[in-house]
């Protein structure tokens, strides 16, 4: 009981703080899309916490932990107490009428599937990933009781991968503070003891906040039942739903980049600095989550914005103050890596360039046959081309929409290359890794085309009404 109640608390404490953070960068009013950020963001601010503390040699107890996130929840009050902002309208179906269509509803169950699958995997079932019980969770507890990360060189307690940033472990490690009781029939440290339940419920917590701040961000670009319909088909994608078990960190990736693109995107229908602020902090919070973030993330991102504002010079002030923000929370964790002697990469022989034809047949056997990710790769051969065909056929100033689709592509090559042309070709002979890392272009892709052409038909539809009822009038 104390400790469930604890670890409301603290999660409360977190969402509290992220959603203050989101209310002063974002000029909206929604309570909901609010605190449906407030964990992504809180997820970033606490893993800074926990390596100035690792820096600093400070001990990862529950005072040092919570501390710091009570005092800058008390900080962000008082903050936003003292800023006045115009109220604005959050958001407005392009679709009128409130009542709810049978493709609404379907598409809602279908949710609610995958939601009741991964609540029960995530909550109700222990860890039972087995990179996680090598990895990810048994980091976790490791550095738990040793009230510091952990960077193990070798492998004698369970853990491999020093090198990985630790947004996914400090989370859970502020999340079980504060917990009486014993591990395995040995007393813990300070009496507190881990609980795999609230670590697993912590990240669940954390994609039912990722997914429920798309949803909202998405209903604000393109109308509620599109958006609705392009999370089902996100969702939808066997291997990502089977992730929302949670135990890997490929799913908080994927959901960090996902909400970045989608902020990157209302920054490109808007032109409001904030939207483009709270895309980079995403973009850092990736970094922080994999190695991968770096590459699939922050750079790609870095690329988009300075491709959008040679398109457009009178956004490049808030492009720079944007990607000076990512760069600064994303570099300490680059610096401190490079200082440790850790890797930047996931292998030490990930630099190793040769072409391997064997990865070529089950590259494309993965993508299309084996079912890990259904249609999608189905749909995407249809609609990518089909996008790039109409965009290159549009306005010049049209064209930024292609920089959303352009991040996701580059992220496909980039799985390309490391499994066709490093020795990273075990993994994807093996069917290991090569499936969790194609996930993520996969759904960004799949985002972009749905954004892309629900906004095109919108368009479509909205001229046409206008058009018809000119006449009578005249």
């Amino acid at each position: 009981m104390i400790s469930g109640l604890l670890f409301i608390g603290i999660t409360l404490i977190l969402i509290l703080e992220g959603a203050l953070t989101a209310r002063l960068i974002l000029n909206v009013r929604s309570r909901w899309l609010l605190l449906s950020l407030g964990l992504p963001i809180a997820a970033l601010v606490n893993v800074l916490v926990v390596f100035v503390w690792t820096v600093a040699h400070v001990p990862l107890i529950t005072l040092s932990v919570l501390l710091p996130h009570v005092v800058i929840a008390a900080i962000l009050i008082s903050k936003n107490r003292r800023t006045a902002k115009a109220s604005i309208n959050t958001h407005r179906d392009p679709e009128t009428g409130d009542r709810k269509n049978v493709l609404e509803w379907l598409c809602m169950a279908l949710i609610a599937s995958t939601a009741i699958y991964s609540f029960g995997h995530a909550v109700l079932l222990p860890t039972f990933q087995y990179d996680s019980a090598t990895n990810w969770t048994m980091r976790s507890e490791i550095s738990f009781f040793d009230q510091k990360i952990a960077f193990d060189t070798n492998e004698d307690r369970g853990m491999a991968k020093p090198q990985y940033p630790f947004l996914f472990h400090a989370l859970q490690i502020t999340t079980n503070q504060g917990k009486a009781g014993f591990y395995r029939g040995v007393a813990s440290q300070g009496g507190a003891g881990w609980n795999d339940t609230a670590a697993n419920s912590i990240l669940w917590l954390l994609s039912l906040s990722c997914f429920t701040a798309l949803f909202l961000i998405l209903r604000m670009l393109v109308g509620r039942l599109k958006a609705l319909l392009t999370l089902t088909m996100i969702l939808g994608i066997p291997l990502l739903s089977l992730h929302l078990g949670q135990s890997y960190a490929d799913i908080v990736l994927l959901q960090e980049l996902l909400l970045s693109l989608a902020c990157l995107m209302m920054w490109i229908r808007r032109k409001d600095k904030g939207w483009l602020i709270l895309s980079g902090i995403l973009v850092a919070s990736s970094v922080w989550t994999k190695s991968e973030g770096l590459f699939f993330g922050l750079i790609p991102w870095l690329l988009a914005i300075a491709a959008i504002t040679v398109a457009d010079r009178t956004q490049r002030k808030d492009a720079l103050h944007a990607g000076l923000i990512a760069l600064a929370l994303s570099i300490p964790w680059q610096i401190f890596a490079i200082a440790k002697g850790l890797l930047l990469t996931p292998h030490s022989a990930d630099t190793i360039i040769s072409f391997h034809s064997e990865g070529v047949r089950e590259m494309l056997s993965g993508l299309f046959d084996r079912g890990s990710f259904g249609i999608a790769w189905y749909v995407l051969l249809i609609a990518v081309p089909w996008m790039i065909i109409e965009l290159c056929r549009s306005k010049k100033q049209d064209r930024t929409d292609a920089v959303p689709l352009a991040w996701g592509m580059l992220i496909f090559l980039e799985v390309i290359f490391i499994y066709l042309f490093t020795p990273n070709v075990q993994f994807l002979l093996n069917a290991e890794s090569f499936y969790r890392q194609m996930m993520i272009p996969a759904a960004m892709l799949m985002l972009t085309v749905s954004v892309w052409f629900s906004a095109r038909s919108l368009l479509v539809g909205t001229a046409s009404p206008s058009s018809a009822s000119a006449s009578p009038a005249a």
